[in-house]
């Protein structure tokens, strides 16, 4: 548990590295907006992609019932958040982004460390592919809930995302495992893996400035991002291990999938917001307590999900 808590520490620092730079101006508007298309286009592919090109490749009769839990639990969440977002706000506009921060967490930023930390480096595959159904539905229905009804934001679902560079990154990656290939050359694995390395702490500085330009009341004040926060952190995730139940038997996959949807709101939702031209304070607001109170609730939850495979009896 130690190092979960150091890992969330960690990256909290980060935060407050991006809050420092644009507080004294070495950070501004147009940085952030460059640097989030940097990492939405480059490095968060190559992060993706570089997690399936290491020494060993995972078994290939993992993808299939993975891509399965992972779609599914995401269809039942994009549902629950919809019909909820509602009752976070009044605010016809803001309801997208109650639904949004509801139900996307930070799996690549956030997610992938976390689980390492806990579970070995050998599970980062298994976050890679549930995280599959995350970048299907972030990129596609996330832009559409991020700009919801803002007149000229507003966006129409586009197939397009089935081509973005994510989405490609993670049809390579499943295609890597499932063709079991090993031994990518470093000058093309080592590349990756630098530029994805970028992806966390880039994204990190970028919240940090957001939350620079705010009061502190701004931050603290919305009782509304607190009740998001413990449906997000608390209520969410015990809803996803009960319904994973329900499609595998697989321990390891059933924690791995409730421990993601544990993580703390997507940090993309800020660089969508500078995308669809909206103002982010309210994103970063919710990206900012979550991952504050998360150093606290990741640990919990994943006792409480050991506790309950014991009792269960599963495997």
């Amino acid at each position: 548990m130690d190092n979960i808590f150091l890992q969330m520490a960690i990256l909290f620092v980060i935060i407050v590295v991006g809050f420092i730079a644009r507080k004294t101006k070495l950070q501004d508007h147009v940085f952030d907006r460059t640097l989030s298309r940097f990492i939405i286009y480059i490095s968060c592919p190559c992060l993706v992609l570089s997690s399936v090109l290491g020494d060993t490749v995972p078994p290939r009769e993992l993808v299939i019932p993975l891509i399965a839990v992972g779609l599914a639990s995401y269809v039942v969440v994009l549902l629950v958040a919809w019909l909820c977002g509602r009752l976070f706000t009044h605010k016809a506009e803001d309801r997208g982004l109650y639904s949004f921060m509801l139900t996307f967490g930070n799996v690549g930023f956030i997610g992938y460390p976390v689980v390492a930390a806990i579970f070995g480096h050998e599970a980062i595959f298994y976050a890679s592919v549930l995280n599959f159904a995350n970048s299907l539905f972030i990129y596609s229905l996330g832009p559409i809930l991020v700009a919801g009804k803002s007149g000229e934001s507003k966006q129409k679902l586009s197939l397009t995302f089935l081509i973005s560079p994510v989405m490609c990154a993670s049809y390579l990656s499943i295609g890597i495992v499932l063709l079991q290939y090993q031994g990518c050359p470093r000058i093309i694995s080592e590349p990756l893996q630098l530029l994805g390395s970028i992806t966390v702490p880039g994204a990190l500085l970028i919240i940090g400035s957001s939350i620079a330009q705010m009061s502190p009341r701004q931050i603290l004040g919305n009782i509304s991002i607190y009740v998001m926060c413990f449906c997000r952190l608390f209520i969410l995730p015990l809803f996803v291990y009960f319904f994973s139940l329900l499609i595998t038997d697989s321990a390891l996959v059933i924690t791995i999938n409730t421990v993601l949807f544990a993580m703390p709101v997507a940090t993309v939702g800020v660089m969508m917001c500078l995308m669809a031209n909206r103002d982010e304070m309210l994103m970063a607001k919710g990206i900012f307590i979550s991952t504050l109170l998360s150093m606290l609730t990741i640990p919990y939850v994943v006792v409480a999900v050991q506790m309950l495979n014991k009792w269960l009896g599963l495997e």
